[in-house]
């Protein structure tokens, strides 16, 4: 007589972990899309090649960009695409700037010269709106697993 009610109380047990760990994860993920957390914006890119990044800043946030190395061409774009630094032809590069607009930023590095191009720097950025979509389902699953473990432990 005792097994089917152990049976049941583990069941419990597992749906209620289950449960709160998908609501605790995916919590925890839309949180990573909402808020800007600090990335590093370091690479090389070799020659003849360019490399585009694109952080997702709110107002406020700062970046701080140095590119070394060989000649480039560099422009950072605001989301609103109005250029806020363009140059061509530049074998040292830095500039730091803080976020006007919440939103994408750009900022296109190409390498024009015959040696690799070093980037190195940090940045804000928030993961993607996209993913926000999944994250909430994480969210819903764990809401249902938890309805499963309350029906099994009720029975």
């Amino acid at each position: 007589m005792t097994r089917p009610f152990a049976s049941r109380s583990r069941i419990f047990y597992i749906l209620l972990g289950a449960g709160i760990s998908f609501i605790v994860i995916g919590s925890a993920s839309a949180l990573y899309t909402l808020i800007p957390v600090p990335v590093s914006l370091n690479g090389t890119v070799e020659a003849g090649q360019s490399d585009t990044l694109t952080p997702s800043m709110n107002v406020g946030n700062p970046v701080a960009l140095s590119v070394t190395g060989s000649n480039s061409s560099i422009e950072i774009v605001d989301p609103e695409n109005d250029v806020i630094r363009s140059v061509t032809n530049v074998s040292d590069f830095r500039y730091n700037f803080t976020a006007q607009k919440d939103g994408q930023y750009l900022i296109s590095i190409e390498n024009l010269g015959s040696s690799d191009l070093y980037i190195a720097g940090s940045a804000f950025t928030k993961g993607s709106q996209i993913a926000l979509g999944g994250q909430l389902m994480l969210i819903v699953t764990g809401i249902i697993v938890l309805g499963f473990g309350l029906r099994a432990k009720l029975r």
